[in-house]
């Protein structure tokens, strides 16, 4: 019942101090920009990833005027080398098509250079694959009278893998600096409002009430807070979303390959909302603990 208690008089000092509440909710929403921003960008990233595939494949360029049956007789030993999964070949028109298909050129607009491009067999490998197997592989394939050069896309993986990983940890320290930074900015305007209900909560103390009637009205003011900084940074960054799609449709789909900007996940915005509200709290029990010990 007192949690309740604590709910409602949380609901009466929002109507007493409002500006406080809206400065508290504003440092909340900055921060969740801030915090959001990145998932956006790291989600749009690793889409464009997933576009470009950052898997390991290998493309062999092939000699001109290969008949059918030897480009049959090559993709069939191709196929029968150690961890090649699968083995497509691709003819010069097709190569330009997927080109064009990327780029997301109109069909009867022509690249140019177009007709310098060669056929092509593409080889997928297997996932465990070691870097020292695939140059085996490569060695193999370059071999083969009918390939003129081969390339592998171990490199791009590795330097996808380290960007990634780079970005996970660069976001995870933002995310650290701005929740402290913004816990302690809460627990200082919530000190604001709790200082002047200071006797208040001294009588309360002085007649024995439970610590947790106390702590309550703190735990709800964090929690409403926390939703309302989150909902508004939501808001805020579907506009942002919105915003880049129509950036990127008009201007730069052609360049990135991608015609519209992604929304975060259902796990980004349930992330959203649990660092929101655990931001708020964290403020709130330091104010809280700070009027316990001067309380005693």
């Amino acid at each position: 019942m007192s949690k309740y208690k604590g709910l409602r008089y949380s609901f009466s000092d929002f109507k007493r101090q409002p500006w406080l509440h809206i400065v508290s909710i504003s440092t909340i929403t900055i921060a969740l920009v801030i915090i959001g921003g990145f998932f956006l960008c790291y989600r749009n990233f690793e889409k464009l990833a997933e576009k470009t595939s950052p898997q390991i494949t290998g493309t062999a360029y092939l000699k001109e005027a290969l008949t059918t049956p030897q480009i049959q007789a090559l993709r069939e030993r191709i196929l029968s080398l150690e961890n090649v999964q699968r083995v497509s070949f691709k003819s010069k028109d097709n190569v330009v098509e997927e080109l064009q298909s990327f780029l997301g050129s109109a069909g009867s607009i022509s690249l140019p250079g177009s007709e310098l491009f060669p056929d092509i067999i593409e080889m997928e490998v297997k996932k465990e694959t070691s870097p020292e197997k695939i140059q085996i592989i490569k060695g193999i394939v370059t071999r083969f009278p009918e390939v003129a050069e081969v390339d592998f896309s171990d490199d791009w993986l590795s330097q996808y893998k380290k960007i990634s990983q780079i970005i996970k940890l660069v976001g995870l320290i933002i995310m650290g600096f701005v929740i402290v930074g913004c816990s302690f900015l809460i627990a200082n305007f919530m000190g604001m409002r709790h200082q002047s209900r200071r006797n208040e909560i001294e009588i309360v103390n002085l007649i024995g009430a439970d610590r947790n009637f106390i702590l309550a009205p703190y735990i709800w003011e964090g929690i409403i807070e926390g939703i309302s900084g989150a909902t508004v940074a939501l808001a805020l960054l579907l506009f942002i979303k919105l915003f880049l799609s129509s950036l990127i449709s008009g201007h730069w789909s052609t360049f990135l390959g991608v015609h519209t900007w992604s929304y975060l996940s259902v796990t980004q915005v349930m992330a959203v909302y649990v660092i929101g509200v655990t931001m708020a709290l964290l403020g709130g029990v330091t104010v809280f603990l700070r009027f316990q010990e001067d309380t005693f």
